[in-house]
């Protein structure tokens, strides 16, 4: 009792000094809370959820995900695949300016993607994009990709990637410029970004002149924070013991949705003994699923099976199972041979589920004699570990967005891909051989979910990754705020910004 009271103390005090720095915002300002700062506010260069909610709203896509998840026209009022699945031709949304008066035009899309896919830019996201081959711009307002090879699932990920200005000169990581309904302000790291309202916006302009987001990494001092209302709203990492009591408040209106991403561990596959797959598989079934769901969780999750969410159509509930089970993992390691000569590192981001999860795991890990160091780094510096080297041996981290089985799987289990995300440097030539067909094949088709069905039977079978757990979005917000509501692809929750307003 006496630790739980300094903890509640400690965070009182927390928010207590950050309330004093911090006056009520008027209705004229909206204020969203957030626990992590942004990697980049280049989107060409950025792969994480925090700085793609921020670019949201400055910058937009050709088309974008509505909160059903269905695509809807933003830059582009239509667009056709051709009936070989070889071009994809966009018609473009006319009179749109940028931020800094720029006319919008094909040359800016063409501009974008080229960046993207000249292997010299370092566009991390360079994977997704690999089937254009050539872009024409017959006119101003219409713009073709021409492919190498068909890719069906190619318009989701220009979904994701937002428009930037055919001006090679502007440094958008300190000055980020779109054709979004708020242009940038200032940025100070750890604390804050400010925007302000783009009076020239295409889309119309509503009564918030300034949007706000306010970086508070500890998630009970931010719910703390937003219950005294220093924030407006969050869509967050909610402290899940505090779920039931938030449900239960009129003061406040929550909202919970299934999510579109997962958190998973990842085996180095290139690190002994990690490159057993005995070994991995002997993990696997050491990691206590539904006890974190319940006990770290408190339920706002699901038990992750595969990289593939439970409700898209790929979804292959016969994949082999790592039940929760320390005597199999102690068996299946005797049969390998296996002794764990050193300690092997265990890496994640600040995050407050995942550093309690990586105790929980290196706990159980210990169980069988396996020494983990837990290394906790904040989150954008953990992302460029992982992105730039090869320095660690295990890591807790999440994927969002897998809205489709490509976005799933090409980027994170194919050895070959340009600008991989293959963290647990897997492979594996049948993967490979099965993503590239399905990438070509009619998505709406029995052949298209058989592909990617045994796609996540190998690999979970090979356990590249333990997939703990599937996200469930949590959105809070006060009652004086309108037009505000949760969105299941969390980097979109504020891309119609413009439609907020206060009463307060």
């Amino acid at each position: 009792m006496k630790r739980v009271r300094h903890t509640l103390l400690g965070a009182v005090a927390a928010v207590g000094l950050f309330m004093a720095g911090h006056t009520l915002a008027q209705n004229d300002t909206f204020i969203f809370g957030v626990g992590s700062e942004v990697q980049n506010l280049d989107p060409r260069l950025a792969t994480d959820v925090a700085s793609a909610l921020r670019t949201n709203v400055m910058m937009e896509g050709l088309v974008t995900f509505n909160t059903g998840l269905g695509l809807e026209p933003r830059l582009a009022t239509s667009w056709e695949l051709a009936e070989d699945l070889m071009s994809l031709t966009f018609h473009l949304r006319e009179g749109v300016t940028f931020h800094n008066g720029h006319p919008f035009t094909s040359a800016d899309v063409r501009y974008t993607f080229e960046t993207i896919l000249d292997p010299d830019f370092g566009a991390r996201n360079i994977a997704l994009y690999s089937a254009i081959d050539t872009i024409d711009t017959p006119d101003d307002h219409t713009v073709v990709f021409n492919l190498s090879q068909p890719n069906v699932f190619l318009i989701n990920n220009l979904a994701r990637m937002p428009i930037l200005p055919n001006l090679p000169d502007l440094n958008h990581e300190m000055h980020p410029i779109g054709t979004g309904p708020y242009k940038f302000v200032s940025q100070s790291r750890d604390d804050r970004l400010i925007m302000t309202r783009f009076d020239d916006y295409w889309g119309g302009t509503g009564p918030i002149e300034t949007i706000e987001f306010r970086v508070i990494p500890e998630n009970s001092t931010r719910l703390l924070a937003f219950e005294a209302g220093e924030i407006d709203a969050t869509q967050s990492v909610i402290p899940a013991t505090e779920l039931p009591r938030l449900e239960e408040d009129e003061r406040f209106i929550i909202e919970r949705t299934p999510g579109t991403g997962y958190t998973y561990l990842a085996f180095n596959n290139n690190v002994a003994p990690l490159d057993n797959v005995a070994v991995r598989q002997a993990l696997n079934h050491l990691v206590p699923r539904e006890a974190i769901v319940e006990r770290v969780l408190n339920g706002n999750g699901f038990v992750g099976v595969s990289m593939l969410l439970p409700t898209v159509d790929w979804f292959n509930p016969d994949v082999k199972r790592y039940d929760y089970n320390p005597e199999l993992a102690r068996q299946l390691l005797e049969e390998a041979g296996v002794d764990f000569d050193r300690p092997l590192r265990l890496t994640t981001s600040e995050d407050a589920a995942r550093m309690q999860i990586a105790e929980i795991l290196a706990f159980e890990f210990g169980q069988i004699g396996l020494n983990i160091e837990v290394e906790i780094m904040e989150a954008a510096s953990f992302l460029t570990r992982i992105q730039q080297t090869d320095d660690y041996d295990l890591i807790i981290s999440g994927w969002s967005g897998q809205l489709d089985p490509d976005r799933a799987t090409i980027r994170q289990f194919h050895s070959g891909a340009p600008g991989t995300a293959n963290y647990a440097n897997y492979h594996n030539e049948r993967v490979n051989e099965l993503l590239e067909l399905g990438a070509a094949t009619d998505p709406t088709s029995q052949e298209s979910i058989d592909i990617y069905q045994e796609v996540s039977a190998i690999v979970v079978e090979e356990s590249p990754m333990a997939f703990i757990y599937y996200v469930e979005e949590v959105a809070l917000h006060h009652p004086w705020v309108e037009g505000f509501s949760i969105h299941p692809y969390s980097p979109n929750v504020l891309e119609n910004a413009h439609r907020i307003s206060k009463n307060r």
